[in-house]
């Protein structure tokens, strides 16, 4: 596991209170908020928060739990494809011994639950939560939606009694019959015409590029959290249409951070393109947008950000638009020059053996050899090219950031993380050649 986004605030007092709701939160965090929403609560609870860790899997970013390490707090989102929803609370109660730096106080209901100045014990959890079973092993207390676990060096092995145990771990997790309740259950898309979005199971929401206008969203959605107008005219290349008078001056994106979701809206108010965001950890949008719930269906199963681009490749087709895209991204930003040319520290000189000719022959069948690879892996990767965000700035300081590939495809662009192979984003659009031919 590693550990990123690491803060350190000084503050003169740290006396953080949580009311302890079983089978819904710990104070301000929700049992069922994403990820992105969870850090901006905590991004607006600085004092309160002066140390915050997030650590995952960095060997599987993108098929990886997500831990938020917060004082006496853990918040647990599990591995998943579509959603990253908050499903677990652990709360650590220091030692009695140490309550002169135990500033933790926890209420349930109307009552103090645990203190500094009053230690939780295996009995007081009887008093407010009636009676339980307790684990075989005798050390964990379970009640619908919450659990407590006891001391292995409990009080009562000092002649007080088990009654007088005391509690050093709390789990608040959802009750066994309830699930978690996303903000947006799924987003199904279909290239060339846009997404559907489901906020709930009676809330059905199709969203059609090229008719869908911004005053549906206003009231499907309600209003971005951000607009960002189009004055860089880089913008134009990585959206596509450079001449395009949809795509002209005026258009501006909608930011839908809390879904993932980004719009570009004409001028005249219409959808032009769309963007949906993974949220994979390790990639320089990661933190900025929750994970959009997206899958694609295909007559094989649905593709969704941690399938292989061979899956997308197998269902989808190329067309000229999008190929006009993707060379439009790659314009925009540099792409890293190919590897081993001269003034590279860190390859191995061949030794020069045989006579001159010798010697530029093997270098011609090195030359042949690779651009044979080359051909294969153009071949195999056919109409992908390099996007790297760092360029664009606002990442300094921000390491293990890495690159990714743009592919295009009839009506989608997918962007693959190229270090864990996820797919960090893909943008709908529609050829509107194709529709008025067809």
């Amino acid at each position: 596991m590693i550990e990123v986004g690491t803060q350190n605030l000084k503050t003169n007092s740290l006396n953080p209170t949580y009311e302890v709701t079983p089978g819904e939160g710990v104070g301000i965090f929700q049992l069922g908020d994403n990820l992105w929403h969870v850090l901006e609560l905590i991004r607006t609870h600085r004092t309160e928060y002066p140390k915050v860790e997030v650590s995952w899997d960095e060997d599987n970013p993108h098929k990886s739990a997500i831990t938020v390490h917060l004082p006496y707090l853990t918040l647990y989102f599990p591995p998943s494809p579509i959603y990253q929803l908050l499903s677990l609370i652990n709360i650590t109660i220091p030692l009695p011994s140490s309550s002169s730096n135990n500033n933790l106080e926890l209420s349930y209901e109307t009552q103090i639950l645990s203190s500094a100045h009053m230690p939780l014990t295996r009995a007081r959890v009887g008093r407010l939560m009636g009676p339980t079973f307790i684990s075989k092993a005798g050390d964990k207390l379970d009640f619908p939606g919450i659990s407590f676990t006891l001391r292995s060096d409990n009080l009562g092995d000092a002649g007080f009694g088990p009654r007088e145990d005391v509690v050093q771990k709390i789990v608040v997790r959802p009750r066994e019959d309830e699930e978690l309740e996303p903000k947006l259950i799924s987003c199904v898309i279909q290239p060339n015409k846009g997404i559907t979005l489901a906020l709930d199971e009676d809330h059905i929401i199709p969203i059609t590029i090229g008719e869908t206008t911004s005053q549906d969203l206003l009231l499907d959605l309600g209003a971005p959290l951000r607009k960002f107008w189009k004055e860089d005219d880089r913008l134009s290349k990585i959206w596509g249409g450079g001449g395009d008078h949809q795509d002209g001056k005026g258009a501006c994106f909608w930011n839908y951070f809390q879904y993932g979701l980004d719009f570009l809206i004409s001028k005249d108010g219409v959808i032009l393109k769309i963007l949906c965001h993974s949220n994979i950890p390790e990639t320089p949008l990661f933190q900025r947008y929750a994970r959009c719930p997206w899958i694609l269906p295909t007559p094989s199963g649905q593709l969704d950000l941690t399938s292989k681009v061979s899956a997308f490749r197998s269902h989808l087709s190329k067309s000229d638009k999008s190929e006009e895209y993707v060379e439009q991204i790659r314009l925009s930003v540099p792409t890293p020059p190919p590897a081993g040319n001269g003034g590279g520290g860190g390859g191995k000189k061949k030794k020069r053996n045989g006579s001159p000719n010798s010697a530029a022959m093997s270098e011609n069948e090195s030359s042949k050899n690779t651009s044979t690879t080359k051909e294969e892996e153009r071949e195999e990767e056919g109409d992908a090219m390099i996007l790297d965000r760092l360029v664009e700035g606002g990442l300094d300081g921000i390491s293990n950031l890495g690159q990714s590939k743009l592919i295009g495809f009839d009506g989608l662009i997918v962007e693959q993380d190229k270090k864990s192979g996820g797919i960090c984003s893909v943008m709908i659009y529609r050829d509107d050649t194709k529709t008025q031919t067809d």
